[in-house]
Order: C-alpha cells, then sequence, then structure tokens
C-alpha cells in the first residue's frame, strides 16, 4: 500500500477514536497538542515532589505577579513568571495550595494562602507580602484537622463568609471550614465534613454559581453547593471512562467573565487535561502538553491552575501544570498560553 495512503488511513483512524463521545456527554470534542511556553526552575526536593500550585494576580502591576508551588517534600516555593525561584520556605509537607487575592483583616488587605500540610496533619494560612513576595504563616500547625492525611484543598469566597475545603489522602471524605477574622487573629472552625467513596485531591471552587467541584479520582467530578445551610445536591458532571481514564487529579476554573470560562481536570490516567464548559459543563476539549521549543512535555499532572489576567507575553492568561516526569529527575511546572487552549 503507498505510504501516503497509509498515513492518511492512520490519520482518520485517531480521529475517528478520539471523537467518540464519552458515555455521559452529547457533542464531539477534539484533541489539542500544545507546546508550553516556558518551564519554571525545577523545585527543591528530587523524585516525586512538586504538586500543586496557586497564582497571586497583581492586579496593579501584572508583570510582577507570582506562582506559589508546592514541594511536598519541602514546603512551598515563590516564583516570578520567568520560571525563576525567588523566594523558598521548609514549612514542611504542603501537598496543596489555594490563594485569596485580597484578604482584608484590621484594615490590611493582602493576599492569603491556605496549604494542607502533611507534617503537622493541619491547614495552614500565609500572607503573602506583595513588596517582596515574601511569605509567613499567619495561622500554624494548631489547627489540626480530623482527617487522617490532609490532601487537596481550596478557598470559597461567600457573601458573607470565606471557607475552606480539605480532602483526605485516606479516605474520601472533604472537610467544610470557615475562616474567622471577626477577632484580633484569624482562626479556622470545622463545620461539616463531606463524605465520598474513595480519594479525592482536586478542588475548586466557583462563588459566582455558589459550587465547589470535586475530583473523585477513581469515579470522575462531582459539583455542590458551597453553602452549608442548604442542600448539597451532589452530581456526577464528568465520569472516568474509556477515554478519559482515572485518576482525576488537579482542578482549575477560567474566567473569560463573570458567568462564562472554563473548567480544566488533570486527567493524569490520560495523559492531558480535559476542558469542559463552565455553564453547561460539556467537554470542549482534551488538551496534550507535548515536547517542543526546548522544552519536554508534560506527563502524569497532579496540580494545575489558570488565571486569565492579561500580561505582555499572555494577553488572556495562562495555564500552570504540574510535570510528573521532567527530563532531569527534578520536577518542575510548565506554563501555557491560554490562547493556545482556546
Amino acid at each position: 500500500m503507498n505510504k501516503n495512503v497509509s498515513l492518511i488511513i492512520l490519520i482518520i483512524s485517531n480521529t475517528l477514536l478520539y471523537a467518540q463521545e464519552p458515555t455521559n456527554f452529547v457533542g464531539s470534542f477534539v484533541v489539542k497538542e500544545v507546546v508550553a511556553d516556558l518551564e519554571t526552575s525545577p523545585v527543591i526536593s528530587n523524585d516525586d515532589a512538586a504538586d500543586d500550585i496557586c497564582i497571586y494576580e497583581n492586579i496593579d502591576s501584572p508583570e510582577s505577579s507570582v506562582i506559589i508551588g508546592t514541594d511536598k517534600k519541602y514546603g512551598l516555593v515563590v516564583y516570578n513568571l520567568d520560571g525563576q525561584i525567588i523566594n523558598h520556605y521548609p514549612f514542611g509537607r504542603v501537598n496543596n495550595v489555594d490563594i485569596i487575592n485580597k484578604f482584608s483583616f484590621k484594615g490590611d488587605v493582602f493576599p492569603l494562602i491556605c496549604g494542607s500540610n502533611r507534617s503537622t496533619n493541619s491547614i495552614e494560612l500565609y500572607k503573602l507580602n506583595p513588596k517582596d513576595n515574601s511569605l509567613e504563616i499567619i495561622l500554624n500547625s494548631n489547627n489540626k484537622s480530623s482527617l487522617k492525611d490532609v490532601y487537596g484543598i481550596t478557598f470559597y469566597q461567600g457573601d458573607n463568609s470565606n471557607y475552606i475545603f480539605v480532602s483526605d489522602k485516606e479516605s474520601g471524605n472533604v472537610e467544610q471550614w470557615i475562616v474567622d477574622d471577626s477577632q484580633n487573629s484569624i482562626s479556622i472552625k470545622k463545620i461539616r465534613t463531606i463524605k465520598f467513596r474513595t480519594l479525592i485531591e482536586g478542588l475548586v471552587a466557583d462563588e459566582y454559581y455558589g459550587k465547589i467541584y470535586i475530583a473523585e479520582e477513581n469515579k470522575g467530578l462531582w459539583q455542590i453547593n458551597a453553602d452549608p445551610n442548604i442542600a448539597e445536591n451532589r452530581r456526577l458532571i464528568f465520569g472516568v471512562n474509556k477515554i478519559f481514564k482515572n485518576d482525576f487529579e488537579g482542578l482549575a476554573l477560567y474566567k473569560s467573565d463573570e458567568e462564562n470560562g472554563s473548567i480544566i481536570i488533570s486527567v493524569q490516567g490520560s495523559n492531558g487535561y480535559a476542558v469542559l464548559d463552565r455553564k453547561n459543563h460539556k467537554l470542549k476539549k482534551f488538551v496534550k502538553v507535548i515536547d517542543g521549543n526546548g522544552i519536554d512535555g508534560t506527563s502524569d499532572t497532579d496540580g494545575i491552575e489558570v488565571t486569565s489576567m492579561s500580561t505582555r507575553k499572555y494577553k488572556k492568561g495562562f495555564l500552570v501544570v504540574q510535570d510528573g516526569f521532567n527530563d532531569d529527575g527534578f520536577q518542575n511546572f510548565k506554563l501555557i498560553d491560554w490562547l493556545k487552549i482556546n
């Protein structure tokens, strides 16, 4: 058979394979391959160490924004947008992080970061000082969780209260804590436990719709109401299947405006990222980060984060993903221009 004909048949076969619809979705999707625009310096520790990230959006000076990554054998690493380490802190086995960009307390407004510290099995809070991008602990290991091993974490900013959701490495339990800043210090208090059957790490909040999205690694993506005073209304919106294999890991929310955008899932079993419509939850595309421009592709990704903040280089923001198998053995993070994904 002519080589060109064979190649055409192979391309058509692969297109048909990836155009099949997941069993719980209607509508076709595309597989999109992209090359990372930048990779960060490696984290401090070797082997399986990098995990999750959050992004401080410096609205007044976007180029001065920073990425805070976890080294789950060491602590936290602060990167500038060129991917260089500018600060690092041996806080312990911090697994996941999230950020409130502007948190008000006693007349001071600052970025507030939460972390799940597995060294102390506690929820920690850190203050980011934008002048020098340094971190300081403002709530430490006294806030021990009743979970066996704290794991995934996210903030939820309600109209009247701020909450923290944290998951368990050993079970499918998720705790919801309320942040109390009414006194002379900041404290947190557990208000409920939400039970699932198997392991959960990825968590992300959508305050506009009042939802928390929860990635049960071997089951799929769940949606529940974040407000503890109303019914959960639990719903599985995107399930593990033959194409999108377990594990479902990191979650991120891209906001193109107040109502619209995308939910991104790190589908570790398929080495890529499912992009769902934020409003109707239909799958829009599946993205893979491949080798190119002297940067290796990504595989076995845990944590992801995204921003729609415009910078000189990234006009519509960028996606940050952890790379589970970096070339030199020390894991790092890759940045991808959102325009490539969208």
